[in-house]
Formats: structure tokens, C-alpha cells, sequence
């Protein structure tokens, strides 16, 4: 520890060590090795039993590569790779994962920086793609740390960070600066992690040495929750809920996905009653009251059974929790669908009869998709009704359209074209005879045949 603690002081700029274990990645080795190119003082590749191009790849990029044989224990491939490091920081991205252009320079510019003299790792954001490249869930995870010999992984799978002499990591939250991309829960990685039964064996062989260790357990959970086997699935979780202690870490992500995956099985499940699911909310607001993704699962069980008021309150629960604890190791399911949320509340909020929630929580949605046309309606629907006469509604209309266009650019034949389309196929005609006359040129309207 103390002489790589040296060579850093000595070093002025932190000098980083990309480094990353590999097997058969030749589809991804180039773009893992290519992303912070400029920034990385070197790249240490660990390949653990490769049999296509992924070596020969990675040695044409210029890394160092080392062989470890593979022994069924990630932590034990990774910690190698650390030991071939000689940076002053290492990261430690998977070969599914990269980062923009744009942040690994934040990267570099945040280690050099007082954020890096501060702590041990930092904490980024860490976003899911599917096939389109669309982010369909968003996370944290600690993949930048200091190389030092007390911080080392743990565990076969689901590795983490510790530190080996019992301290606790001191860790910065940048998930404001900077995100990982990950392209590892796409549909035929996980088919093919699926069909090679690794993840199971190697939680198994966990749970062999410590039986009763809860995050192993609702990792187990989580494999038969992919596969579809909710009913095996919620056996595993209920059996972490059990063995967790009293007291969790306030940004225990692990044991929160346990009570959130619980939850969605029990309130998706035919027969679902708050009678079975709200004892296991409780225990989950009780162990991690921060955590906003129970009030959202919540918040959906209410709506789908059409009691729109208490989905409101739910939904209004979890929004308010995001905003006070924001996502750092919390609210992955909310995070990554905050317009469902947002749409799912204007909706309720319109079917319980609360217009001005349902137009404030509206505006909010729009200010981030201006085209989210149900949202528009319901909105349109509490604010511009048709009153019979169009004399008598002028004033209100007016006031309306002056709303509207703190939102909309009325300058845009695209957009207000959308917001006449949607005051139409909303039931708002008379105004959306007043949006024609007011907002359209003659030659507009014609050419639109409004």
C-alpha cells in the first residue's frame, strides 16, 4: 500500500489503469478499449480462457494482456488484475460497458481534482441499453477507485468492492457528472448467460460457503425473476427478507431491488390484493424509507385496479422521495421510467377528479416531452372544455393558449399543428376552433383545411 501510495504522490496528474477481464469479447474489446483512450496511462487486459480473436484484439489496441486461469470466481480474475496494475487509480469497466466521449474527459478532469484527493472510489451513473440503444434502467455503480492494496473485490459474482482491513470506502457521488453505459442485460447476452447456467452455479457455490447470506440470496431471486419463474423467484426473496438484518444501509441497492422485485411480483400476480402486498411494502418502507421504488410499484397497483386516488398518493410519494434522495444507489426502477411515473400520475390525477394536480403534474411531464399527446389531452380536458358558445369561452381560451405557450413554440407549424390535432381528439373542439382562428395564418388554415 505504501508504495503505491508514493509513486502517486509523486506523480502530480493521477495516472489511471484501465482494467478489465475478459473472455470471448472479441464484439466488444475494441470499443472497451477504445473509449478512454486519451485518458488511460495504461490498459491491463486479464483474459481468463479466450478461444476467438479477443487477445489478438486487444493486443492490436496496445494493451498488456496477462492470462489467469479461470476458477469460477470473478472477484479472484479481477483482484489479479489489480495486482498487474501500476497506476494511481484504476478503472474497471466490464467489456459490455464504456463511456462517452465527453465524460471520460470529466474523468479525468474529476481524479485530478480535489474529488480525488478526497476519496477512496467514486460513484457514477450507470445506465442499461436495450437493442435500439434506448435506456430502459438506470443505476450507480463504484467503477473508479484508488489502487491501493487494502481495496480488493469479494464474492464469486456480484463482486464488490472492500476494503480488506475493515474500513469503511469513502466514496463521491458524481452520478450528477458522469455515466457507464452497459449493454449486458440486452436480450441475447442475457439468453446466452441464461443458457450457460454460470450466474446460478456460481451463487450457489456462495451460498454453500455462507447459507444465509441475504444478498446472495436475493441474487438468486433475481435469476428466476429473469428467467420468468416468479413463483421460485419469490421463494428466494421472501428468504432474503428474512435473514436481512434490522438495520440496512441506507443505500443498500442490493436488498432494495430484493423488496422491489417482491413487489412487483406479488402486486402482477393474478388475484393481487393490497391485503398480500402491504405487509411486504411495510417491511420495506420500514427497512429503507428513502427508497422511492416501492411507492411507484405501489402507486402502478392502485391504478391497475382503478383506485385512482390512491394511486395519486403513492405515485406522489415516490416523486417527492426522488426529489429529496435523489437516485444514488436508490430508485433504479423510478429513475429509468420517470415518464411512465409522471404519465401514470397525470392519468390518475384526471380519473380521480384533481384537475389542478392533473394540470401541474402535466406541464411537468410536457417540460420533458412535449409530444406526450395523452398527457396534452387531459390536461386540455380540465382547462378548455367545450362550453356551447364561443363568445363565452374566449376568455377562458385565451388564457389557455397563453399557458400553452410557455410550453409550446407557437412559432412551429409542427407544434401547434400537435396541439390542434390534440384539442381535437380530445373532445376540446370548440377549442380547438379558437387555437385555429388565433394561432394559424390564413394560409396555414387552408392549406390545413382547419
Amino acid at each position: 500500500m505504501a508504495e503505491k501510495e508514493l509513486k502517486r504522490q509523486r506523480s502530480g496528474n493521477c495516472r489511471i489503469s484501465q482494467c478489465i477481464i475478459v473472455k470471448n469479447e472479441e464484439k466488444n474489446i475494441e470499443r472497451a478499449l477504445s473509449w478512454g483512450r486519451d485518458i488511460m496511462w495504461e490498459r491491463v487486459v486479464v483474459d481468463t480462457g479466450s478461444t476467438d480473436r479477443t487477445v489478438e484484439l486487444a493486443e492490436k489496441m496496445g494493451a498488456t494482456v496477462h492470462f489467469f486461469p479461470w476458477a469460477d470466481d470473478f472477484a479472484a480474475a479481477k483482484n489479479y488484475a489489480l495486482e498487474k496494475a501500476q497506476g494511481d487509480w484504476i478503472a474497471f469497466l466490464d467489456a459490455d460497458e464504456y463511456m462517452m466521449p465527453e465524460d471520460a474527459a470529466k474523468l479525468k478532469e474529476i481524479l485530478d481534482g480535489a474529488e480525488g484527493e478526497r476519496f477512496d472510489g467514486i460513484s457514477t451513473g450507470w445506465q442499461q441499453l436495450d437493442e435500439k440503444g434506448t435506456i430502459f434502467s438506470s443505476g450507480t455503480q463504484v467503477r473508479f477507485f484508488r489502487n491501493v492494496d487494502d481495496i480488493r473485490y469479494r464474492r464469486r459474482i456480484h463482486e464488490q468492492l472492500e476494503s480488506t482491513s475493515g474500513r469503511e470506502l469513502i466514496l463521491g457521488d458524481v452520478t450528477a457528472s458522469l455515466s457507464i453505459f452497459h449493454t449486458g442485460y440486452q436480450k441475447q447476452a442475457m439468453e446466452e448467460k441464461t443458457r450457460s447456467g454460470r450466474n446460478r452455479k456460481l451463487i450457489s457455490k456462495e451460498l454453500e460457503d455462507h447459507p444465509h447470506d441475504y444478498e446472495m440470496q436475493g441474487y438468486m431471486g433475481d435469476e428466476f425473476f429473469g428467467e420468468g419463474d416468479r413463483r421460485e423467484a419469490e421463494k428466494w426473496y421472501r428468504k432474503s427478507i428474512r435473514n436481512m438484518p434490522a438495520i440496512l444501509r441506507k443505500n443498500d441497492q442490493r436488498s432494495a431491488s430484493t423488496y422491489t422485485n417482491l413487489l412487483i411480483i406479488l402486486t402482477e400476480g393474478e388475484g393481487s390484493s393490497w391485503d398480500t402486498v402491504g405487509p411486504i411494502y411495510q417491511s420495506a418502507v420500514e427497512h429503507l424509507p428513502e427508497e422511492a421504488d416501492f411507492d411507484y410499484i405501489a402507486g402502478r397497483h392502485f391504478a391497475s385496479i382503478g383506485q385512482a386516488g390512491l394511486a395519486v398518493k403513492y405515485l406522489e410519494f415516490a416523486l417527492d422521495k426522488l426529489n429529496r434522495f435523489g437516485c444514488f444507489n436508490k430508485a433504479l426502477r423510478l429513475a429509468g421510467n420517470l415518464m411512465d411515473a409522471y404519465d401514470l400520475l397525470v392519468r390518475c390525477c384526471f380519473e380521480a377528479g384533481e384537475k389542478e394536480k392533473c394540470v401541474s403534474y402535466g406541464a411537468a411531464c410536457l417540460r420533458y416531452d412535449k409530444y406526450a399527446m395523452a398527457v396534452l389531452a387531459r390536461m386540455l380536458m380540465c382547462l378548455a372544455p367545450n362550453v356551447g358558445r364561443m363568445g363565452e369561452g374566449e376568455n377562458l381560451y385565451g388564457q389557455v393558449l397563453t399557458f400553452l405557450s410557455s410550453l409550446y413554440d407557437m412559432g412551429s407549424l409542427k407544434e401547434k399543428v400537435f396541439l390542434w390535432k390534440t384539442a381535437d381528439s380530445a373532445g376540446c373542439s370548440d377549442f380547438a376552433f379558437y387555437l385555429g382562428s388565433q394561432v394559424f395564418s390564413e394560409a396555414e388554415r387552408s392549406a390545413l383545411g382547419i
